[in-house]
């Protein structure tokens, strides 16, 4: 897992790499792209941007990746992402080939991350997350995230 801001970019990936793309991408192209999803190198990369409304803890679920890396950047607005480094958690919904996800019952030791517009998250496969849970109050958001295919 990688947490920091865009300023800080130069740190953790190399030019031209699928990461590097998608943080560039998801830091200047995101803002003028409508909610939907966006190619960029068919299935090797590419962009989800969604507005919603972020909620309780409780209404949220830990999830994890096998194909894809996460990139999640919010574009307006701000939310927590829990994190945590438990790797044998119970599964909640088994894993769905077709979206890249599984569901899993919330750990006991968990870490939040504040997310606001100019921060990004890499969530890797091992990386257990729970994105859209609000920070004070309930609010909306806007948010991009980039799926970097790990191959």
């Amino acid at each position: 897992m990688i947490y920091d801001r865009f300023e800080n970019l130069h740190l953790y990936c190399q030019p031209g790499t699928r990461l590097h793309r998608a943080l560039v991408y998801a830091r200047d192209a995101a803002r003028t792209v409508a909610d939907g999803r966006m190619d960029i190198d068919g299935e090797r990369l590419y962009a989800s941007v969604a507005t919603y409304e972020t909620g309780s803890r409780e209404e949220r679920r830990f999830e994890a990746h096998r194909k894809y890396i996460d990139v999640q950047v919010l574009l307006e607005g701000e939310e927590c992402i829990d994190v945590s480094l438990d790797q044998d958690l119970p599964v909640f919904e088994s894993y769905d080939e077709n979206r890249d996800v599984m569901f899993l019952k919330p750990p006991e030791n968990v870490a939040s991350l504040v997310m606001k517009p100019g921060h990004f998250g890499v969530f890797y496969p091992h990386d257990i997350h729970r994105p859209g849970c609000r920070l004070r109050e309930k609010s909306r958001v806007r948010k991009i995230v980039m799926k970097v295919a790990v191959e």
